[in-house]
Order: structure tokens, then C-alpha cells, then sequence
């Protein structure tokens, strides 16, 4: 009409009761899965960027002039920042929505990896690294709440959930392995390597914005209003499940980002294998830990998850002490068998997800406090043990702490309920949402 002004909705305006060959728009019910390869791809690219300085570590250190305990201090600086960013950042998720809070966090990943390649210094280096701590949980928290809007079917959300999980470790394999077998010698320069990784985000946040313009996600982000979000953080520091699942993602990243932090190292010195056996062997793991990731989420229903992790545990508890006390020659074996914790991660998101106190309008906050508090454990555990193996006891005495932890985190994990039980359930609909917060 005359002198009115046309508002189009936002790419994320769809209502969650929409009938879906609405609220996907082109593609119907296959738009998911077209929205979810763009949330794989950035996520992928996530991994690639983040681990864009580990494998050049000497390259760098030589070229800045940077000690062993400088350059730890650098790598380690994203890390604490992600601390205290995840919280908020969960929440700038539900303000913003999905499409627009990734594409953000993609441009800083995207800033952090060319800052990165500047750097002159080790302040200009840990600043690079430190900022992809601020557009990193934008993308950690994004990705299961996209998930969990856009996949309906408690069945094929966790399989979703378990195949997304897997991206970020792509990625950092695929760093570790194309950085000094390819990159190195086809450039002969670190700076212009992590150029062409940190390429791989512009390519993936390319991707995504094209995907996302063409196809509409089923929620509004409206939903998350002032109202819906003041407050959110102590609601669900009261449910007694939400502070159960806070505390096996500390647990879980204590014992996957420890032994991941220090497998290789353990495997030369406690097994005396060669640099290359034990990366080769640690990588064989971490497939293991890829194809489980890919297949177990979709088996644990709310009935069987909590049985599911504490077994997952106990089996990565087995394995850990077969290394200690098994022959060298056999010792590949449990490595392998320990590379099943990454499951760890996609099991625990699908637990919050399915929990009653999260909900359309809380659900970037939610991820964004779990994340935080995941990784006090991601921070703590490669400095415990650490610690150990520098002390009299050596790798052997960090393997029967982490054997221990592993057992502790699976008593924690049988304390969780099914969804029969009152205090969970699925994603709500919007039936479940208040009426002052619907759009």
C-alpha cells in the first residue's frame, strides 16, 4: 500500500508449526540437509583454521623468535578466550538467528587466520589466535541450534548431530596432513599456508550465504525476545539435568582434549614408537572416533543414552590401561579402541538438545554456557596431565588418571534419565512457547 514500507522477514522467519514444504522453502523436506552441508562446510572450516598454527610450530617459532613456552602461551590463547565469549555468544545466536550469528563468526575466523599469517611479534600473534576465541563459539553454539530446529525427528537429529560432530576433526586432520606435505613445500612460507587454510573459510561462508538466501530455516529468531533471554543462564543453572550435562562436558573435554593434547607424545616415550608410527596410529584413532561419531548417535534414544556414555567411557578406560600394561607390539590396538571418546561430544550435545529447560527462545545460550564450561575440562586437562608426566610418574601415572576420569565421568553419565522421565523432553514446538515470544 501506499506510504507503508514492505519489511521482509529474516532468512530464519518461518514459524516452528509451519508445514515444512513452507517453512523449507525450495527443496522441502531434502532443504535440511542442503542447510546442513553449509553448516558442515563452515564448521569443517572451523577445524581447518584452528588448527592452522600447530602443525607449522617450528616454522613460526624460528621466523619470530618465539620459545617453547611463548609459543604454547600463543596456541593456548583462543582457548581462554572462549571461556568467557561462549556464554554470550550463545545468546547473540538467539538474538541474531542462525544464518546471520554464523556468517559473523565465519568473517572473524576469517580475520583471526589473516592476522595470523601478519603476524610480526608474539602480542600480534596471541591477539590473531585470541580472536578466533570470539567468532569460533559463534559457530560452536550455531550449529546445534540449527540442528535442532531444522531436524524434527528425534532419530535423525541425533544422526545429524553425531555427522556434524565429525567436521571440525576433518578439518584439523586435513591441516595436519596437506600443512608440511603440501602447503610448506608449494608456497615455502608458513604465512602464505595459513592463508590459503584460512581460504577455506571464505569458500565455506560463501557457500553458506548462498544456501541459507535460497532456503528458509523453520523458526523465527523472534522467538528469542528480551524477555525470553534475561535470566536464561541462572534457568538453567537450576535444572538439575542441565547441571549434569554442564558437568559431563567438562568431564568429556578433559579426557578427549588431555589424551588428544598428548596421545602422540605418550606413544614416543611411554611405547617408544617413531614420530611418524605414533601420528599415524593417533590418526587411525581419531577415524575410529569419525565412524563411530557417524553411526552412535542415531542408536541412543533417551533410554539407552545414559548407558550408551557411561560405556563409551569405561571402554576408552580399558583401552587406556591395555596401553599401560599390554606389550608394546599390541599397543596400537587400544589406541584405536581409545579413539571412540570423540563420540563423547555428540552424545552430550544430543542430551542437552533433548532436554525440556532448552527450548526455541534459550537454545543459543544454552550451547553457548555448555561450551564454556566444556572447556574449563578442554583448557585443564592437557596442563593435569601434563603435570603428571613431568612428575616421577611419568606418562604411565597420566594414564591412570585419565583412566580414573574416565570412570568418574561414567557414573556422572548414568545419573541421566530418559524421556519418560518429567524433566526431559524434545525440542519444544511452538505450542511449547510462550505466546508473548512467539513471532
Amino acid at each position: 500500500m501506499p506510504g507503508t514500507t514492505c519489511v521482509m522477514p529474516p532468512w530464519d522467519d518461518a514459524s516452528m508449526d509451519a508445514p515444512e514444504s513452507e517453512s523449507l522453502g525450495p527443496g522441502g523436506r531434502s532443504g535440511r540437509w542442503v542447510l546442513f552441508a553449509g553448516v558442515y562446510a563452515v564448521y569443517f572450516a572451523f577445524g581447518v583454521v584452528a588448527l592452522s598454527i600447530p602443525p607449522l610450530v617450528g616454522e613460526v617459532r624460528a621466523d619470530l623468535g618465539l620459545s617453547r613456552v611463548a609459543m604454547g602461551l600463543a596456541l593456548g590463547a583462543w582457548q581462554l578466550v572462549y571461556l568467557g565469549s561462549a556464554p554470550p555468544a550463545g545468546r547473540l545466536v538467539d538474538r541474531l538467528g542462525v544464518r546471520r550469528a554464523v556468517a559473523i563468526g565465519g568473517l572473524v575466523v576469517i580475520a583471526s587466520g589473516l592476522l595470523r599469517a601478519a603476524a610480526g611479534n608474539l602480542p600480534a600473534l596471541w591477539a590473531a589466535i585470541a580472536l578466533f576465541g570470539v567468532g569460533g563459539p559463534l559457530i560452536s553454539a550455531g550449529a546445534p541450534r540449527a540442528v535442532a530446529l531444522w531436524f524434527d525427528d528425534r532419530r535423525e537429529r541425533r544422526v545429524a548431530v553425531g555427522v556434524y560432530s565429525t567436521a571440525p576433526a576433518l578439518g584439523g586432520v586435513v591441516t595436519l596432513v596437506l600443512s608440511n606435505s603440501v602447503l610448506m613445500p608449494l608456497t615455502g612460507s608458513w604465512r602464505w599456508t595459513v592463508v590459503i587454510e584460512t581460504g577455506s573459510m571464505v569458500l565455506a561462508l560463501a557457500g553458506w550465504l548462498v544456501v541459507t538466501g535460497r532456503i528458509q530455516a523453520p523458526m523465527s529468531s523472534s522467538e528469542a525476545t528480551e524477555a525470553g533471554a534475561v535470566g536464561a543462564w541462572r534457568v538453567l543453572g537450576r535444572d538439575p539435568r542441565i547441571r549434569l550435562i554442564l558437568a559431563l562436558g567438562l568431564g568429556v573435554f578433559f579426557v578427549a582434549h588431555g589424551l588428544g593434547g598428548w596421545m602422540p607424545a605418550l606413544l614416543r616415550t611411554h611405547s617408544g614408537f617413531s614420530s611418524m608410527a605414533a601420528a599415524n596410529w593417533v590418526a587411525v584413532g581419531s577415524g575410529v572416533g569419525v565412524a563411530v561419531s557417524l553411526w552412535l548417535p542415531g542408536k541412543a534414544d533417551g533410554r539407552r543414552l545414559p548407558f550408551i556414555l557411561a560405556g563409551v567411557m569405561l571402554v576408552v578406560s580399558v583401552a587406556l590401561l591395555a596401553i599401560l600394561v599390554a606389550p608394546t607390539a599390541l599397543d596400537p590396538l587400544p589406541v584405536a579402541a581409545a579413539g571412540v571418546r570423540a563420540v563423547m561430544v555428540p552424545l552430550v550435545l544430543v542430551a542437552l538438545m533433548e532436554s525440556k529447560a532448552v527450548g526455541p527462545h534459550n537454545m543459543g545460550v544454552a550451547y553457548g554456557l555448555w561450551f564454556a564450561v566444556a572447556e574449563l575440562g578442554g583448557v585443564s586437562g592437557p596442563l593435569v596431565m601434563g603435570w603428571v608426566a613431568d612428575t616421577d610418574l611419568g606418562f604411565g601415572g597420566a594414564l591412570v588418571l585419565m583412566s580414573v576420569a574416565c570412570v568418574l565421568v561414567a557414573l556422572v553419565a548414568t545419573r541421566l534419565r530418559g524421556p519418560a522421565s518429567p524433566e526431559v523432553g524434545s525440542v519444544p514446538t511452538a505450542a511449547d512457547v510462550p505466546a508473548e515470544e512467539r513471532p
